[in-house]
This record gives structure tokens, C-alpha cells and sequence, in this order.
């Protein structure tokens, strides 16, 4: 019995330390587009309240990504951006800075 139980749980430590188990802890690890929200509007010196953020929220699907841009992929950041620019209207960007006017002209 006691070797049924280590072997398990060598086993599940080996399961746990697969790099697809890593790559997914990893994607866990990166910060919502909430948190990203909150960032960004301090940055512009807009204070971050509930009523944004939870906006902000309500556009994230069930695997985080953010209108359609997964957690990992390196637009994530811009779009929630783009996102507190465009949509909300509650930061101000640079015409340069906001790459998805640049996709258009």
C-alpha cells in the first residue's frame, strides 16, 4: 500500500512539473486585464474605481483573455489600453502609441 502511494505521488509530481502544466501555471501568473486596468489608469493619473475595472471585467472571457486576445499573447496589455482609450474613454494615448489607429490608416 505504501508503495502504491509513493508511486502515486511520484507520479503526480512528475505530471506537475511537465512543461505544458508549467506553461499553463506560467499563464496563470500573468495579470488580468483588470490588474492591468488599475496600472494603466494610475499611470495616466486617473484614479481606478470599481465601476471601470469591473467593465474592464465584463469583457474577459472564462480563460482571461480579453476580447479575443489570450492572457500570454504580448497585444494583451495594448488592448486593454486601447480598450480604456477607445471604449471608456478614460485615458488619453498618443495617436502613435495606439496601434490599432496605425492598422487602419
Amino acid at each position: 500500500m505504501m508503495k502504491r502511494i509513493a508511486g502515486l505521488a511520484l507520479a503526480l509530481t512528475l505530471l506537475a512539473s511537465t512543461p505544458a502544466f508549467a506553461a499553463e501555471k506560467a499563464i496563470q501568473a500573468l495579470p488580468s486585464a483588470p490588474a492591468i486596468a488599475f496600472e494603466i489608469l494610475e499611470s495616466h493619473g486617473v484614479k481606478p474605481t470599481g465601476e471601470i475595472l469591473k467593465m474592464v471585467a465584463d469583457h474577459m472571457e472564462k480563460d482571461s483573455s480579453f476580447m479575443g486576445i489570450a492572457k500570454d499573447d504580448p497585444m494583451y496589455r495594448h488592448e486593454v489600453m486601447h480598450f480604456l482609450h477607445c471604449e471608456l474613454e478614460v485615458i488619453e494615448m498618443e495617436h502613435d502609441e495606439c496601434m490599432h489607429h496605425g492598422m487602419t490608416e
